[in-house]
């Protein structure tokens, strides 16, 4: 298998950017080139707010170029769950919040001919165990009764029509929610903020920042540095040291995906026949879908202490084999991994701590759809156009405990999953 994001592999032509030399000003600096950053860069270009976007790598070399491609409705955590949790007015609106993200991506891709193979084909919500479908008909319950939200629940003798395999017991349909090829976005995105004047460098780490007397903030790169009036931070599950309160305020935790190589379309077409998203309710879930190319795209949650990673890879396989039995003769072409970043909410984060900062981050899973919509909420929280009713607003971060044993940082992980087995 070729070690290399299969996004990127099959991604539309990439402009070459050159890193930050020299000193650069600008009205606002945001540090991170992923979906969040150059959303926050073309909502506030359009205001003809003058921004530079620092991005430590490549263009979608973190999340925003090895998620699953899925823009889903929703959170990690159930509607149900979020009205107990927040009050059903607070979670009506985040719901609504999600569908406009989605909306919101659809409206920008057309809007700039953004070539990414957008299509709102709705979702599949697996269910692993036939229990599942018992909770799975509540939920259905809940939101038409609560939300006027309507999604469809399948019984397991209905599943073929969705999905190919005796692996489930049903599952909930969503037509709301859509797919892409979420490095093709990354690359429009970017190239719609340079064309309306926003300035964007590549392999260009922010390694410190300064307060000036004047009361604006300096960004220092290795080869330079950006003064600017407002500083934004959204570098999610990739924030290293830059700004200790946001990063210790993130739980980063290992995805990985394989992709097939390309399969007969009749074949890829079988399998999922409505070219849904698909996700299921198992603890440690898979996700997977179609791709443009008639590939399957298939991931999982995995981590390896010893940092051998080839078993993980292998047993995502056995599992996408084990799902799709047509499969076994077909191999593996790619296999990738990236972090996706959790908040002790296990919702999003956005707002503007003490020193003037903007953050943005914590999508849990669900950032090919929220960090867009993110991006526009920041440029309006720097621009004072918003009307103070965001339910993701944070005022201050408190730090997730954690601690280090042999110099690996355990604590975050077996926070998460002291979370994840509440809600499961």
């Amino acid at each position: 298998m070729k070690q290399l994001s299969m996004w990127e592999a099959t991604s539309n032509e990439k402009k070459q950017r050159s890193s930050l030399s020299g000193n650069k000003e600008c009205d606002v600096v945001v540090v991170g080139g992923g979906f969040t950053g150059l959303s926050t860069a073309y909502h506030l270009q359009k205001k003809n707010i003058k921004t530079i976007v620092l991005e430590k790598g490549s263009l979608g070399s973190g999340a925003s170029g090895r998620n699953g491609g899925q823009i889903l409705t929703g959170f990690i955590d159930s509607m149900s769950s979020l009205a107990k949790r927040k009050g059903l007015d607070t979670a009506r609106q985040m719901l609504q919040m999600s569908l406009d993200s989605i909306d919101l991506i659809e409206r920008i891709s057309k809007e700039n001919e953004i070539a990414c193979s957008f299509n709102r084909s709705g979702h599949l919500y697996a269910a692993y165990k036939p229990t599942h479908i018992d909770w799975l008909k509540e939920e259905q319950e809940v939101l038409e009764r609560d939300f006027n939200y309507k999604v469809q629940v399948i019984e397991k003798k209905d599943l073929q029509a969705e999905i190919k395999s005796d692996f489930y017991h049903g599952g909930c349909i969503d037509e709301n929610s859509a797919i892409y090829h979420p490095f093709n976005y990354v690359l429009g995105l970017a190239e719609s903020v340079e064309k309306l004047g926003g300035t964007i460098y590549e392999n260009s780490e922010a390694t410190q920042i300064i307060k000036a007397p004047n009361r604006k903030v300096i960004i220092e790169t290795p080869e330079g540095r950006v003064t600017a009036d407002h500083l934004v931070i959204v570098t999610n599950a990739y924030s290293g040291n830059l700004h200790k309160t946001i990063s210790r305020s993130i739980i980063p935790v290992e995805s990985i995906m394989i992709a097939t190589e390309q399969l007969p379309e009749e074949l890829v077409s079988s399998l999922i026949p409505k070219d849904r998203a698909v996700y299921d309710t198992k603890h440690m879930l898979y996700y997977f879908r179609r791709t443009p190319d008639n590939r399957m795209a298939f991931g999982g949650s995995g981590r390896s202490l010893s940092g051998d990673t080839a078993p993980l890879y292998q047993k995502l396989k056995e599992g996408m084999d084990t799902v799709f039995p047509e499969l076994k003769k077909y191999k593996a072409e790619f296999c990738w991994s990236g972090k996706v970043g959790f908040t002790r909410e296990m919702l999003p984060y956005i707002g503007q701590l003490e020193d003037g900062t903007h953050f943005a981050f914590g999508y849990a899973g669900h950032g090919a759809a929220m960090s867009t919509l993110m991006g526009n909420l920041l440029a309006e929280n720097i621009l004072s156009e918003n009307n103070g009713k965001n339910p993701f607003e944070k005022n201050d971060l408190r730090p997730i405990p954690f601690y280090s044993q042999h110099g690996k940082v355990v604590g975050l992980m077996k926070y998460y999953f002291k979370v994840k087995d509440a809600i499961s």
